[in-house]
């Protein structure tokens, strides 16, 4: 039985070690100081993309250093793969949404809005795109006794034009309101909103690259990739996403913030409300509404 280069290896163990410490880091940011009581749906979904992307990370490491000769590590490096890397794709979407919500939506709560509805139905799909997946995976060892794991054309195609199409959707959904001047974005007191809107347009548009890269070299091995670099590009993908979802949750100066609430006027009962009680929007369409609203999804 032949060895496994140390060099692919070993940097796929230190990419992932960097990736658990880094997801470690932006949880206890995202987290530092805040109760569950005050975590609300927005928050929920960046702190479940950091949880995911760490167990994906943790798992990886252990898989990479195991599967050489190993058929059980090796059809369980696949199976990760699919399960946590889907679920960090469901999330980064179900974020996205969320976003257009904000970005697009005033005066309506979230089963109120046709279009939030519409999207979250755009879902679906990828259920069935999952158990594609499943039925279509590669997870075997060659006669050296290395792992090699993917999907057959059919699946990684499915799952390609699919990453393609929502990701352009949603995109759209951002760029649509930026550029018309009767949408809830335009005017002197709507920069936050405007500054929301734009954020979320770059990290929509890096998570369709990172993804459409990831797949596009499924396709290029057509199935059959080294498990090593499998593992590696996805913890790569997982990674980069959440960190592209953190800067776009994060304010750019905390003294700005201060500044922009003193002129807006908002007060004490407000500032309780941006904390955490604040879960859907009130029908009031108010510029300090529409800034109080922006607020609780622009953290620290």
């Amino acid at each position: 039985m032949s060895e496994r280069p140390d060099a692919p290896s070993v940097i796929s163990l230190l990419v992932s070690l960097l990736s658990i410490s880094l997801m470690s880091v932006l949880f206890g940011r995202k987290t530092s100081g805040t109760s569950m009581a005050n975590i609300n749906y927005a928050r929920g979904l960046v702190i479940s993309l950091y949880v995911v992307s760490w167990l994906f990370t943790t798992i990886a490491a252990v898989l990479t250093s195991t599967n050489t000769g190993n058929i059980m590590s090796c059809t369980l490096s696949i199976f990760v793969c699919l399960s946590l890397y889907a679920a960090s794709k469901i999330i980064i979407y179900l974020f996205l949404i969320e976003k257009v919500y904000v970005v697009s939506s005033v005066t309506t709560t979230r089963k109120d809005t046709m279009l939030y509805r519409f999207n979250i139905l755009l879902l679906t799909p990828y259920t069935v795109i999952l158990v594609l997946m499943i039925l279509n995976h590669v997870a075997v060892l060659d006669e050296n006794d290395q792992c090699f794991i993917g999907l057959k054309p059919l699946a990684s195609i499915v799952l390609i034009l699919y990453d393609i199409f929502i990701s352009c959707w949603l995109t759209v959904l951002f760029i649509r309101p930026l550029m018309s001047s009767t949408s809830v974005l335009q005017g002197p007191s709507k920069g936050k909103l405007r500054q929301v809107a734009r954020r979320t347009l770059i990290g929509s548009v890096i998570a369709l690259i990172l993804s459409s890269g990831n797949v596009f070299t499924l396709v290029y091995y057509r199935g059959y990739e080294d498990s090593v670099l499998c593992l590696l590009s996805c913890t790569l993908d997982v990674t980069l996403n959440a960190c592209t979802v953190h800067w776009v949750t994060s304010r750019g100066s905390r003294n700005n913030t201060t500044t922009d609430k003193a002129s807006r006027g908002i007060t004490n009962q407000n500032t309780n409300q941006i904390n955490g009680t604040l879960t859907e929007k009130q029908v009031a369409p108010t510029d300090t509404h529409i800034s109080v609203t922006v607020e609780s999804y622009m953290e620290h």
